[in-house]
């Protein structure tokens, strides 16, 4: 498989929108790399305000009844199926019921399970129909799972994969990973300088396959922080695992740990390789102002000493802007800083969802027309 078979994390959120109302979609994608993420932008998007939006259904929990229980009419004696209530469907929010609202249906490690919940599925899946109720219209249904060559026992029959729109999404990395996931979900500063400068998390073990840019290069040796289908590995480096860190480091700045709790936590999360890189960053992250230094007085904030403090204080401010008197101060911060750092703040803020709080900022938006940088609100 190479880079050209995969689509990126916004493709497949652009495909669902377009399609999903019509054709259920599975998302195929090495574990932990935000899969589930599809869901919560399409529940974060405006087009979707008036859907009902259960929380992903884990196919691995359920079972019989879990999704349907017997109604039993005793006056005509016949008995039908009743949807469970986390589908959003009912007798009242059907299709054909005046103001009944679309519901956003997704299923998740659908191809683990045993072939009884995938019957269970299928109706929901191939008809729109759960038990006696018709999906309202405009109602979307997706389906995630692993790779097969993950080894994780994802397995599903072709008859079934034909009635599906099949897509493999690949690992966001780079900017991509900053602006869509990072940021957005104002993961910890000190973490996405880190993820920036050491970006080998965001390689995959299909890079070491046949036709992948390392082939010939032995997984283990070269980058044992991310997964190895092949290795026993208590932890690794995932974009999953990577939001964890960042709970973990933002726990430990407010005190809540020691160096060595920390430490081994991390450890225990993205692996010990990826662990010990962090551990020298959070390190640089010690020499940074408080944030609240910088909002009360931005002319007068200590600057941190080295480049790599700088650019972890860049991001944290970036992910701690709340609205325009941040932007203001923060941006009155970094016209103190190294010119790349600027460049790097600029550039960063202008592709973020906070834009908007610093489009207004008369300083801000001289530094981006100084810098030729442009943005899209």
């Amino acid at each position: 498989m190479t880079k050209s078979d995969f689509l990126s994390f916004k493709q497949v959120v652009s495909l669902v929108k377009a399609i999903g109302h019509k054709r259920t979609i599975l998302i195929m994608g090495e574990n932990g790399i935000g899969k589930t993420s599809v869901h919560k932008a399409l529940c974060a998007d405006p087009d979707f305000a008036d859907f009902i939006k259960p929380s992903p259904i884990d196919c691995t929990q359920l079972s019989d009844g879990s999704l349907f229980m017997p109604d039993i009419d005793r006056e005509r004696g016949v008995s039908s199926e009743l949807p469970n209530e986390r589908l959003g469907v009912s007798k009242h929010n059907q299709r054909g019921v005046n103001g009944a609202k679309p519901t956003l249906i997704t299923f998740d490690e659908v191809a683990k399970v045993p072939q009884y919940v995938k019957n269970m599925i299928a109706p929901i899946a191939y008809e729109r129909r759960a038990g006696v109720c018709y999906l309202p219209e405009r109602s979307i249904v997706m389906m995630m799972t692993n790779l097969a060559v993950e080894g994780l026992g994802d397995s599903l029959q072709a008859h079934l994969r034909n009635r599906l729109i099949v897509v493999k999404m690949r690992k966001a990395y780079g900017d991509e990973w900053i602006n869509d996931f990072a940021l957005p979900n104002r993961l910890n500063g000190t973490l996405i300088a880190c993820v920036s400068e050491h970006d080998f998390v965001f390689d995959s073990f299909l890079d070491y396959e046949k036709g992948g840019k390392y082939e010939g290069r032995e997984l283990k040796k070269d980058n044992p922080a991310i997964y190895n289908p092949y290795e026993a590995q208590d932890a690794y480096a995932s974009l999953r695992s990577l939001h964890a860190a960042s709970d973990l480091i933002d726990a430990y700045e407010a005190g809540g740990m020691d160096d060595q709790t920390l430490e081994r936590a991390l450890a225990g999360t993205v692996g010990d390789s990826y662990a010990e890189v962090m551990m020298s960053f959070i390190k640089f992250g010690q020499q940074i102002p408080a944030i609240s230094l910088v909002r009360d007085d931005p002319d007068n904030a200590p600057l941190p000493r080295n480049n790599v403090a700088q650019q972890v204080m860049v991001f944290k401010m970036i992910g701690a802007t709340q609205d325009r008197d941040d932007a203001e101060a923060f941006t009155k911060y970094v016209q103190r800083l190294q010119p790349e750092l600027q460049s790097l703040f600029l550039r960063r803020v202008s592709e973020s969802s906070f834009i908007g709080q610093y489009v207004s900022v008369a300083a801000f938006g001289a530094m981006l027309r100084d810098n030729k940088i442009y943005y899209k609100v």
